[in-house]
């Protein structure tokens, strides 16, 4: 699935993670989940990849913790079963490549080694779900799509909208975006969504920036309820252009209310609703035009009872509902 040469920078993720229940009457997605690569012939559905690092996190003087984020993702996740919300996951073909090696390395070469990775797993699966980490991760996301389409859109879950400025130049977990609308090539700012900002966290001069490059903007106090799926699907089509373009998605999970993600590097006690996330997640999982998604800035360290773990996990089989209702929609 990956050259050798990227190969030898994963370590598989912790054998005890992927749960067994042991009873044929009651599989769990970690017996289903093929670790490493697709049986022979078959081409993933989607494709799981680790980030455990919060070095951006660091740098933007957030609290640690992300790096933890992945293994504990999965936790939550392979203990779920197939018929996690109403959809049967069976159907899919998913591999967990494990987790990129990040001891000794700058958050420049983590950031070059996952674009990569990620450029690499987009020609080979019809989805790639990467586990952060830091929202850091988002820039080299943006950069590995970039190399498989001359435009693409990009639809952010965020409290904030991470286009601060680099700190001596440097990358962190809050320049993302930034980094994707000022590099090269450019992400036009009309293929920038963000759905649930929160103006009390955002800076004049963040805002302004964004719209003078033309970025999308849904805030939290906009959205009414029951109307987030709506909202999405409206923001999609014209950062897409009705599906022609292909997307990422990328979820950070300060985006949802502290009460239902306590383990986050920033809480809130404010967010959009997680049911209506995880309606909108599986609406976005049935285009063809996702073909990425990013979860950012889990810190386990400060979760309550393993509540955000669990939320996380809920939208990675979220996304993975809409794409396994698409496949039985094509049969």
């Amino acid at each position: 699935m990956l050259p050798e040469s990227l190969a030898a920078e994963l370590i598989p993720a912790p054998e005890p993670l992927f749960y067994r229940r042991g009873s044929p009457d009651d599989p769990r997605l970690g017996e289903l989940v093929h670790r490493g690569s697709a049986p022979p012939g078959m081409r993933p559905d989607a494709v799981l990849v680790g980030v455990p690092q919060d070095l951006g996190v660091r740098r933007n003087q957030g609290r640690p913790g992300a790096a933890k984020g992945p293994d504990a993702i999965r936790r939550a996740l392979y203990r779920m079963t197939p018929e996690a919300l109403h959809s049967d996951l069976s159907r899919l073909c998913l591999v967990d490549i494990g987790n990129l090696r990040t001891v000794g390395k700058t958050l420049e070469e983590l950031h070059e080694l996952q674009f990569r990775c990620v450029a690499h797993l987009l020609g080979e699966s019809g989805c790639v779900i990467v586990l952060g980490g830091g929202h850091d991760i988002a820039y080299p996301n943006g950069r590995a799509i970039a190399q498989h389409a001359q435009e693409y859109g990009v639809l952010v879950f965020d409290a904030h909208p991470d286009v601060r400025p680099l700190v001596d130049g440097r990358a962190h977990s809050g320049s993302a975006f930034r980094q994707l609308l000022e590099g090269t090539p450019a992400l036009p700012g009309r293929r920038l969504a963000y759905v649930g900002l929160q103006p009390f966290a955002i800076a004049r001069s963040h805002r302004e920036f964004l719209e003078q490059h033309g970025a999308l903007l849904c805030f939290l106090p906009e959205l009414q309820p029951g109307r987030l799926l709506e909202r999405v699907q409206e923001l999609f089509e014209r950062i897409s252009e009705g599906g022609r373009l292909p997307v990422y998605v990328s979820l950070d999970l300060d985006a949802l209310p502290a009460a239902v993600a306590p383990g986050v590097s920033a809480p809130s006690p404010i967010g959009v609703p997680a049911q209506e996330l995880l309606q909108s997640l599986e609406w976005l999982g049935a285009q063809p035009a996702v073909r990425l998604l990013d979860l950012a800035e889990y810190a386990p360290t400060y979760d309550l009872d393993g509540r955000t773990g669990r939320m996380a996990a809920l939208c990675v089989c979220a996304l993975l509902a809409g794409r396994a209702s698409r496949q039985r929609s094509t049969h």
